[in-house]
């Protein structure tokens, strides 16, 4: 009984090991095959989401570091090496974040200044999900303080003499902050593609 166990466990492992290798091969197949930049804007009917007239189901993942290692030469692979893998595990949609106010590689440096390098960054990230069949949900703040978000708008209006209240909430209803966010939103739908040439406001890429 000893000896079959110990020929029983290693079988197992390789067979495991050799389907785990197939499904990788069948998923570079599956994105070859569909060419996986062919995509059109998701709709929705109801209670359910359409893609092309069919139904489209949402399941996903968050890297919201893209862009942020996008900028970075020596990490911009890894990039592409998570929505490969995505892709592969038959994912479709990835939030991330499409946001760096006032820190370190910001790109939005104060209020409607951008950085261009940050930018293209960003274009290289909606690129390479087009690349790979994943559509992107672009979280365009946060409530948080990494990498700015509504406290670093509120510290610009701060910084402009504006007397607000203590509250980073001011962000919800102050106008000139909201101004701050309006334009930024609409740099955002504005931009064109640096890799595409597509409109952000005109890709499906973004959900």
């Amino acid at each position: 009984m000893a000896a079959r166990n110990d020929l029983f466990y290693p079988i197992v492992r390789f067979g495991l090991f050799l389907a785990f290798v197939v499904y990788l091969s069948c998923g570079d197949f599956w994105m070859k095959s569909h060419g996986a930049t062919h995509m059109t804007f998701v709709e929705r009917n109801g209670t359910q989401f359409l893609a092309d007239g069919r139904v489209f189901y949402f399941n996903g993942w968050n890297s919201y570091w893209l862009m942020d290692h996008a900028v970075d030469q020596d990490r911009r692979s890894r990039v592409s090496t998570m929505l490969q893998a995505g892709a592969k595990m038959g994912l479709t949609v990835c939030r991330t974040w499409a946001f760096s106010d006032g820190a370190y590689n910001a790109l939005q440096i104060p209020p409607e200044k951008f950085d261009e390098r940050v930018f293209r960054a960003l274009d290289h990230v909606i690129a390479e999900a087009r690349k790979n069949g994943i559509r992107l949900i672009l979280a365009l703040v946060n409530n948080l303080k990494a990498y700015g978000g509504k406290t670093q708008y509120v510290k610009w209006a701060w910084e402009e003499g504006l007397a607000l209240s203590s509250s980073n909430d001011s962000f919800f209803y102050d106008p000139i902050i909201r101004g701050y966010f309006k334009n930024y939103v609409k740099t955002m739908l504005t931009r064109k593609n640096t890799v595409t040439g597509i409109k952000y406001r005109d890709d499906p890429t973004i959900f």
